[in-house]
């Protein structure tokens, strides 16, 4: 039992950080324990998770992908276009999600193949996505989608949105793919050590472009989410929201060094994030603090594994000084 404990102590610290988190919200306002508030708000948050978990496989190969939001917006512009012209939803879907994963695989390739810095690709191509998303929305979006494009977003399952159980079923896939396939394998033994891996005929490359191509269908489901939810589209849909998804994954346990961190603990951080910002718009915290608060929250759990380490290292000395100079 205690080596179970040990293992998921992180898991365990997101645990208790949720319950505080929401006893805060709760005494900020007496609906934040409203089973229907709980429900939309958890709503509101599924298109950033969806993000943080198509994140997740990228991070874990020591890897980023700014570009993801942007990819989202190209989506849903997409997804708009399409309803009006009167495309089929089962027929978009799959055209959409396929078009968002060859955009993932491009950052993959430009990465893995030419050997590009990753964080200096994606920030390229989040002002390149961006861009395609403006020219094909125009300057007024897209509205006017038929009902089978804004069906998810309404529906329910029993007492949760439909979206929600996506969002749920989404992360157990993603979940089984890290912990179950040779994939997630491959993925964790790259983030590790990626020239051992090489040695070892990992296919190092091959991994790389597939990760970012999950990404990249991950924001295109992002993508269809939002437009079911808010039964338009723009050129700058979600534009910022790649700070609460990099902090959600990082917050999560996930090494942004690579070769850790489990599905289970990113599910737990977007839970926690989801009630911190819940409970300062109950409290009417400008949306700029809440940026900052995300902000500090990235800082602090990039830097406080770090730092724990540094602590120990230097508790160490301290106590093999005292016990020499004690024998002394």
């Amino acid at each position: 039992m205690s080596r179970v404990l040990r293992s998921f102590s992180a898991e365990l610290l997101l645990v208790a950080l949720i319950v505080l988190a929401a006893i805060w919200s709760s005494q900020l306002s007496p609906y934040f324990l409203d089973l229907n508030n709980l429900m939309n708000s958890a709503a509101f948050f599924v298109v950033f998770g969806l993000m943080a978990f198509g994140l997740f496989p990228v991070v874990v190969q020591g890897e980023i992908d700014i570009s993801l939001a942007s990819t989202l917006a190209v989506a849903s512009v997409l997804f708009a276009k399409l309803s009006v012209a009167g495309v089929p939803v089962l027929v978009a879907l799959p055209v959409v999600l396929a078009a968002t994963a060859l955009l993932g695989a491009v950052n993959g390739v430009l990465v893995a193949y030419a050997g590009l810095p990753s964080l200096a690709v994606t920030l390229g191509t989040l002002g390149a996505y961006r861009g395609v998303a403006y020219l094909l929305a125009g300057d007024a979006g897209v509205t006017g989608l038929t009902p089978e494009y804004t069906f998810l977003g309404l529906s329910w399952v029993g007492v949760v949105p439909s979206t929600v159980v996506l969002f749920l079923i989404f992360a157990v896939v993603i979940g089984v793919l890290m912990e179950a396939t040779r994939f997630g394998r491959y993925s964790y033994a790259i983030g590790s050590n990626p020239d051992a891996s090489r040695t070892a005929a990992v296919p190092v490359r091959q991994t790389r472009v597939i990760a970012y191509a999950v990404a990249g269908a991950a924001a295109g489901l992002a993508g269809f989410v939002w437009v079911n939810q808010y039964q338009s589209a723009r050129g700058d849909n979600a534009d910022g929201a790649i700070l609460f998804v990099l902090t959600a994954v990082v917050l999560g346990g996930v090494s942004i060094k690579g070769g850790s961190g489990r599905a289970l603990g990113v599910l737990l951080s977007t839970l926690l994030l989801a009630t911190i910002q819940t409970g300062m718009k109950l409290a009417n915290v400008p949306g700029t603090s809440q940026t900052l608060v995300i902000g500090l929250l990235l800082i602090a759990s990039t830097g406080g594994p770090q730092l724990v380490t540094l602590l120990r290292s230097a508790f160490g000395r301290v106590r093999r000084t005292s016990v020499s100079t004690a024998g002394g």
